[in-house]
């Protein structure tokens, strides 16, 4: 077994999304200085761009979204996920 992380690859038709995803979150963590995966690991981002969640409640499903992050984080990457379905 390898102590190195999996690679998160994105899902076929995810790509777009997943890199849209992981701007915004390079934004956030500009604005807030702190490292980008403490906003949200690549896990994560894969997860919503598969997904593709559309209310606060399905959030809760996305791995790495606990109610704290669901809070602080959850309008501003689903405005991101409905602005890329529109």
């Amino acid at each position: 077994r390898s102590s190195s992380p999996a690679k998160v690859v994105p899902a076929s038709g995810t790509e777009d999304l997943f890199l849209r995803l992981k701007a915004l979150r390079r934004e956030i963590a500009e604005e807030t200085r702190v490292p980008p995966y403490v906003i949200f690991p690549d896990r994560t981002l894969q997860e919503l761009a598969s997904l593709r969640p559309s209310g606060m409640a399905d959030l809760s499903l996305v791995f790495g979204i606990g109610e704290i992050k669901r809070e602080k984080y959850g309008k501003v990457f689903l405005a991101e996920i409905a602005r890329q379905e529109g």
